[in-house]
C-alpha cells in the first residue's frame, strides 16, 4: 500500500514523541507527506472568527510542540503541514484527529499512547483507543521509547 498522506498527532509527551519518529521515519520511506496536529489552548488565541486563519509560520512560532515536530521534520528532509485545534477530552480530540485525517485525506495516522491498559482506559477514556476503533485507515500506535 502506497501512503500519500500520513497525519501525526502529538501531545508533546515522550509516547508522541516516539509516535513523530515512528511517522516521519514511514513518510520518509514511502515518500508521503506529512501532517502534525496537536491540540491547544494557544489556537484560541490564534484563530479570530471571519480570519483566513493563522499561517504556517504563525502556528509554530506559537506552539512549542508543533515547533519541536516541525524541526524533527526538517532534521530528516520533510515538510511538514501544522494543524493546531482546542479540543480537550478524549472524545472530543480523538473525533478532531479522524475529522482532520478525512479532510486531509490522510491515508494513515500515527499517535502515542501511554499504555495505561484496558481497564484505565475504560475508566479515564484513551484518545488512542478512540481513534484505532473508529478510524477507516490504518492506525499506528505508538508507545513511549524507554532508554
Amino acid at each position: 500500500m502506497k501512503l500519500d498522506r500520513i497525519l501525526i498527532a502529538t501531545d508533546g509527551s515522550m509516547a508522541a514523541r516516539s509516535a513523530i519518529e515512528v511517522g516521519l521515519e514511514t513518510a520518509a520511506a514511502q515518500g508521503a507527506r506529512v501532517a502534525f496536529l496537536h491540540a491547544s489552548r494557544i489556537a484560541e488565541r490564534l484563530y479570530v472568527p471571519d480570519d483566513a486563519g493563522p499561517s504556517q509560520e504563525e502556528i509554530e512560532a506559537a506552539d512549542p510542540v508543533l515547533h519541536d515536530a516541525a524541526e524533527m521534520a526538517r532534521a530528516r528532509g520533510l515538510a511538514a503541514e501544522l494543524e493546531l485545534y482546542s479540543g480537550n477530552g478524549t472524545a472530543e480530540v480523538a473525533d478532531t484527529i479522524l475529522g482532520i485525517a478525512g479532510g486531509i485525506e490522510a491515508d494513515m495516522i500515527v499517535v502515542g499512547t501511554r499504555g495505561r491498559g484496558d481497564v484505565a482506559s475504560a475508566m479515564l477514556g484513551s484518545v488512542s483507543h478512540g481513534v484505532l476503533n473508529n478510524a477507516t485507515v490504518p492506525v499506528v500506535v505508538v508507545h513511549a521509547q524507554t532508554a
